[in-house]
Formats: C-alpha cells, sequence, structure tokens
C-alpha cells in the first residue's frame, strides 16, 4: 500500500490513544506533540453468513479528515481492550490463522483508503471472571503472532500493549511470575500481605507473561515497539513505588535494565525449548503511563520530568534512549496547557529533535 507512514526516525515518539474524533482533542493533541495515533478499538469478526470482516465504531471519516491535514502523524488500528472481544471462532470452534485475518484487515484497509499505517495488539481480560475472555487461549496467542509476521511482510507498522502483568520484566527470576500462564485472572504479584489485600478488595485480573509467546513466536524484529502498560490496575510498578516507596526513575529503569539485558520466561508452550529469553532493545521499547484519569493507588501516575530523567539515563547507559512514551488517553485530556499529557511531554522532549514534533496551529 503505497500512502503508509513509517514511524518517525529520531525524536521519542509521543503516542496517545483515542477514540473520540469529534472533539478537538486529537487536533489538540497532534499540535501539542502526539505523533503517533492508535486508534482504539477495532475488531475481528465473524458475520452470520460465517464472512470474515472488520468491526468498529470509529468514526472512520473523521479519522480520516484528521489523517489528511496531519501529513507526519501515523495511524494504527488497535484490536482489543479491557471487556473486548478477542479473536472469534466459527461454529465449530475453528478460526481463520492470523495469515488470514491479516489479509482481511489489508482488504478492509485498502477499502479505508490506507486509512491506517499498521496495528497494535491490546488484547486483555475481563471484567467478569467467568467471561471466556478472562483467559487467553494459545489460538489467540498464534493468531497475533502469524498476523504480526503478514503484517511486517506487507509494511505495516506492528506495536503491542501489554498490561505490565503480561510482560513483567521485574520479576524474581526464581519464582512463579517467571512462568508462562495463559490466566488473566490472577491476582497481582506485588499485593501479597493480608493489609494489601484487603485494600485492594479481591481485585484478581493480572496475566502472567503471556504477550512473551507471540514475541517469542514472531520475533521481536517483527515489532516495531512495544509498550509496556505501567497503568495496569495494581500493577508491581504502583506498589513500589507508592506502598513501597522506590524512587520512579530506579523503578523505571528497573524495568529498562530488565528487558534490554534480557530476563528468561519458562514454561513456554514453544517447541523449540520450555524457556525464552525476552529481550527488547531500546529502539522498539516504549513506556506506558496513564494522563489525568489515574487515582496514583490503583493506577500509577508518572509525571513527565520522571520519563525524562528515564530517558536520559537509559541514553548515558545503553547509547540511545528508549523508543519514546505512550499514554492512555487522549479521550481525557484537559483543556488547559497543565492538564494535558501531550503538552507537558513535548515540554520535556522537546530539546531532543524540535522539528520532529508538530506544529502551533489547529
Amino acid at each position: 500500500m503505497s500512502n503508509l507512514r513509517s514511524l518517525p526516525s529520531t525524536a521519542p515518539l509521543i503516542i496517545g490513544y483515542a477514540s473520540n474524533t469529534n472533539s478537538g482533542k486529537v487536533d489538540r493533541a497532534i499540535v501539542d506533540g502526539v505523533n503517533v495515533i492508535i486508534w482504539s478499538f477495532i475488531h475481528l469478526h465473524i458475520a452470520d453468513d460465517s464472512k470474515c470482516t472488520i468491526k468498529t465504531s470509529l468514526d472512520l471519516v473523521e479519522i480520516k479528515r484528521i489523517r489528511e491535514k496531519y501529513k507526519h502523524v501515523v495511524h494504527l488500528a488497535a484490536f482489543g481492550g479491557w471487556n473486548g472481544p478477542h479473536p472469534p471462532t466459527f461454529s465449530n470452534g475453528s478460526s481463520l490463522s492470523g495469515e488470514k485475518w491479516c489479509e482481511v484487515f489489508m482488504k478492509f484497509n485498502e477499502e479505508n483508503d490506507g486509512l491506517f499505517d499498521g496495528i497494535d495488539w491490546d488484547y486483555e481480560g475481563n471484567d467478569n471472571l467467568d467471561a471466556p475472555t478472562a483467559k487467553f487461549t494459545l489460538k489467540t496467542l498464534d493468531i497475533m503472532a502469524d498476523f504480526t509476521t503478514e503484517a511486517k511482510s506487507q509494511g505495516l507498522v506492528v506495536s503491542m500493549a501489554p498490561a505490565e502483568s503480561y510482560l513483567d520484566a521485574s520479576v524474581d527470576p526464581d519464582s512463579i511470575d517467571a512462568t508462562f500462564s495463559l490466566r488473566l485472572d490472577l491476582p497481582p504479584r506485588a499485593w501479597t500481605s493480608p493489609e494489601d489485600r484487603d485494600m485492594i478488595k479481591g481485585f484478581s485480573h493480572a496475566g502472567r507473561q503471556c504477550y512473551s509467546y507471540v514475541i517469542a513466536k514472531a520475533g521481536v524484529e517483527s515489532f516495531d515497539f512495544i509498550s509496556i502498560q505501567l497503568y495496569e490496575g495494581y500493577a508491581p510498578y504502583v506498589y513500589e513505588v507508592t506502598r513501597g516507596g522506590k524512587n520512579p526513575v530506579d523503578t523505571i529503569m528497573e524495568r529498562v535494565d530488565g528487558f534490554l539485558g534480557g530476563y528468561v520466561v519458562k514454561g513456554m508452550p514453544l517447541t523449540s525449548s520450555p524457556e525464552y529469553e525476552v529481550k527488547i532493545p531500546p529502539s522498539k521499547l516504549v513506556i506506558g503511563i496513564a494522563n489525568k484519569w489515574a487515582d496514583g493507588i490503583k493506577f500509577c501516575k508518572i509525571d513527565p520530568k520522571t520519563l525524562k530523567d528515564a530517558y536520559d539515563r537509559t541514553e548515558n547507559k545503553y547509547g540511545e534512549g528508549f523508543l519514546g512514551i505512550m499514554f492512555w488517553t487522549i479521550n481525557e485530556e484537559g483543556d488547559d496547557a497543565k492538564s494535558r499529557m501531550t503538552h507537558a511531554l513535548k515540554k520535556e522532549f522537546q530539546d531532543q529533535h524540535p522539528d520532529d514534533y508538530g506544529g502551533n496551529e489547529l
């Protein structure tokens, strides 16, 4: 597809999720400095007549307007979301392969004039622990991996955004937390004391290294970036900073060091080996944060200065910074500059490569 855009090649990326096209917030976020928009969400769908399609409630006409107005911005479409559907099956329990689902997406994208430059994997769990999507199936992970490799061969940008527990580089390597699981209904690993358990009130929506399988099967080289959701509910990060009192920059750096140095996941359902080393280069690593909706208790708050300090420490230690910052969500950005994450991130990072960020006019 000739009109596909590539990721900016120099500046730390500022990546924002969005779904509301009509509030003006996406336009403002782009002017503030966002250079990658991930639109949430689209879904793999099997119609009643067994036709395989892409289903979405996104306003594709408005996305096209935004795309045409801001030529420097890359647009991805995200699959999944919390409580969102996982890949569907036919009545006999079978499904298309990931490669075939990619063909379905490519047709959808072509019919919409190449609206999206790529896709993002954001499959997650469900509030209802009895729902089928409160756990992964190996078939779902296989679809993700096979779709990814086919998408890359077609020139698409591919990213994933695992919750921290789904790809956790800060675990004790000798603990069960370094072991693969399909479950998405586990208690959060850091909150272990009776007082902690009482505080989280039975919350049990964590995973355990599930996205590592997708990376192992598709290859880390198949992903343009991997965004780690530090804002996962009751994530290890929020526990260590709020309950443990750890320095937030040091805590981010523990994750950066873990991914860049590599950590081993055990119990993998791979034919080659039950162990796999997850290793993500800085050029593919993105730190995922929340903006003003986060409460700082269940969902972490991370200020842009902390992120800049972590970026600089990464650059000094490894010769390059991590690829960028992702945040959820542009829909929650404020009206004034001080309440907009995009504005604050640009203020911290624009000295790196100011020409790679947006203009000053809507």
